[in-house]
Parts: structure tokens; sequence; C-alpha cells
């Protein structure tokens, strides 16, 4: 399963680079300027796309003296250099879009048909082979090029109203509203790699209930320090300290640390630290 979802990655990289290169000549050859506009736009997506297999290949090393807890987390950061080029380039075809309100111009509409079914084809391509991965980086990578397919849809669909009415207007209208949901997607992703980075703890976690799961366990006093934060959008990391009613032997503690676990067992925890302590709770941390 991992190998399928490494060469997902790999493929949505090489179709969009290939696409980006179709487009780049065909803009040449018509003479449209829109087209030539669009492949530098497509060229820093299959800049964004490399970064992120790159990244996504990085987040699989395993820990070392310098990076601890392995490179898991470069995954988030290739999703993160996507999500701010996806923002910058929906910014970007917005404001041109606008532009070309307010100075229409038609385009070659042959060209414009002919290439938005190879880009539909393509980027569909590639969506199809990313929608089954988990990590938050497939899923911006699978945002990018559902954006590049739907963008192409629109144009197929104003291509063919534009061979048959002169609407000059059409094809930056559907661009704007394009752009503009796609961008509410991909900041909800881009907030959400944020908190990540920024150890929020997940939303699915009730840290009070439970920390009150935990104190309730027989010959524990008191719990303090619970921690949970997310290594990645998959791998949780839970470190807790906790007070002991009284001094016990090893084998008690081991039981209760098999309690502990029992209680956080439906968490994907990656890392779980337990201390145990036999002093008196301080009223640090609580």
């Amino acid at each position: 399963m991992k190998e399928k979802k490494d060469h997902a990655t790999r493929t949505a990289f090489f179709l969009n680079l290939a696409f980006t290169v179709l487009e780049l000549a065909g803009g040449i050859l018509s003479g449209s300027i829109a087209i030539l506009a669009d492949s530098l736009h497509d060229l820093a997506d299959s800049f964004s796309l490399g970064a992120g297999w790159y990244f996504e290949e990085k987040s699989k090393q395993g820990s070392n003296d310098r990076y601890s807890y392995g490179y898991a987390r470069f995954s988030l950061l290739g999703a993160m250099i996507n999500a701010v080029t996806l923002l910058l380039g929906s910014i970007y075809i917005v404001y041109e879009s606008i532009r070309r309100l307010l100075n229409p111009q038609m385009p070659d509409v042959y060209w414009m048909l002919g290439i938005s079914v190879v880009g539909i084809a393509l980027n569909g391509l590639g969506v199809w082979k990313l929608k089954s991965g988990n990590s938050m980086n497939q899923q911006v990578m699978m945002i990018h090029l559902l954006e590049d397919a739907l963008g192409w849809i629109a144009v197929l669909l104003a291509s063919i109203v534009l061979l048959f009415v002169e609407i000059p207007r059409l094809d930056p209208l559907l661009a704007i509203v394009i752009n503009l949901t796609v961008l509410v997607f991909v900041l909800r992703k881009l907030i959400k790699a944020l908190q990540i980075m920024l150890q929020r703890v997940p939303k699915e976690v009730n840290l009070p209930e439970l920390r009150q799961k935990i104190r309730c366990l027989t010959g524990v006093q008191d719990v303090e320090r619970l921690h949970v934060w997310s290594l990645t959008k998959e791998k949780w990391v839970v470190t807790v300290t906790v007070h002991l009613e009284e001094m016990t032997t090893l084998q008690a503690a081991e039981v209760l640390k098999r309690r502990i676990r029992q209680v956080l067992a439906d968490l994907p925890i990656e890392v779980l630290t337990v201390e145990l302590q036999f002093s008196p709770p301080s009223e640090v941390s609580r």
C-alpha cells in the first residue's frame, strides 16, 4: 500500500510537468497569451508538486541524532509549501481574471478546447491517483491538481459556449468562481497544518476528560503535565506525569502504566511517555 501511494505522488508530479510543457508549446504555437500565462502558473505548480514529492519521501526516514522523532514532519512542510504556492497562484489568477473582465478579449477558442480536454484528462488522472492518500501533503497535492482539473473543465465549458456566442467575459468569470472556491479549501488545510506545527491539542481530544479518566485509576493521586500533540496528522505524541498515592512495587507500577495505555488506546499514538512520581504533586501545569 505504501509503494502504491509513493507511486501516486511521483505520477502526479510527472503528469503535471508533462502537461506544463505541452501547454507552453501550445501557447507559443497558438499565440495565446492566456494559455502562456496559465503555463507559467502550472510551471510553479510543478515545482511545488516536486517539493511535495521530495518531502513526502524524506518523511519516511527514521530517527537519528539530529532528528530524534524522525523526518515525519517533512511531509507537513511539503503540504505547507504546496498550500502557500496554491494560494499565491489562485490570487494571481483572480487578479488576472479581474483585469480580463475590465479589458475583455476573445481567446483562441479551438486551442482552448483542445488543451482543456488534455488538461482535464491528465489532472483528473493525478487526482484519482492521490485520492487515497492519508497524509496532509498528499491531500493538498490532490487539491492542487483538482483545482487545475476544475479550471480546465471551466475552460472546456466556456470554449464550447464561445464557439457559438461571443462572450469574452465568460472565461474570467468562471476562473474567479473556481479560484475563490479553491482558496477556501486550501486555507482550511493551511490552518490545520499550522495548528499541527504549533502543537495544538488535536480537536478529537477532550483533555480534561482524558485527565479525569487517568485520575480515576486505582493508585493515582493526581495527574500533571498531560500533553497531547500531533507529530503529523496520523501520528500523535502523548506525555503525562502521574503522582501515586503511596510508594508501590515495580510490578504494580507496570500494571498502572498498562492501564494508562488502555485509557489512551483509541488514540493514534506514535510516542507515549508516562512518568510515575511518588512525591506530592506540585501546583504547576495542572
